[in-house]
């Protein structure tokens, strides 16, 4: 009796046994998915704008780094004007090193710099030989 009750058609329920519509269940996933679309249409159009203000923000970086480098130069160039218009020796330092300058008698003698080759440079000139043994 029992496989009769098995293949019995009216055994077989018809409805779904959670008893709801679909569209019951589908409605809060077509809602929540048309929120979702519009935060990000919402996005997309402010997008545009952090990305402005993020480059806003390194460009004021860039400048603040600007302004700091030319106050230090400031400081330096007020330190060097005091320096020159109170320090004697300072001036003479800076008459002999940088204007080539001397006093009355004294010979002035400037090396010129030994020009560097970068080490491993096959370019260098060729040491001379000795041409006297000919």
């Amino acid at each position: 009796m029992a496989s009769t009750r098995f293949l019995d058609p009216a055994s077989i329920p018809l409805k779904r046994q959670s008893g709801g519509n679909i569209w019951a269940t589908l409605l809060p996933i077509i809602q929540g998915a048309i929120i979702v679309g519009a935060l990000a249409v919402v996005g997309l159009f402010f997008l545009p704008v952090l990305q402005t203000e993020n480059r806003h923000k390194e460009e004021l970086a860039k400048l603040q780094v600007k302004i700091s480098d030319a106050q230090d130069q400031q400081r330096e160039l007020l330190l060097e004007t005091e320096l020159m218009k109170n320090d004697s020796a300072y001036v003479e330092h800076i008459a002999r090193d940088r204007l080539n300058m001397g006093r009355p008698g004294e010979t002035i003698l400037r090396f010129d710099p030994y020009p560097t080759v970068a080490p491993g440079s096959r370019n260098a000139a060729p040491a001379p030989t000795d041409d006297s043994s000919n």
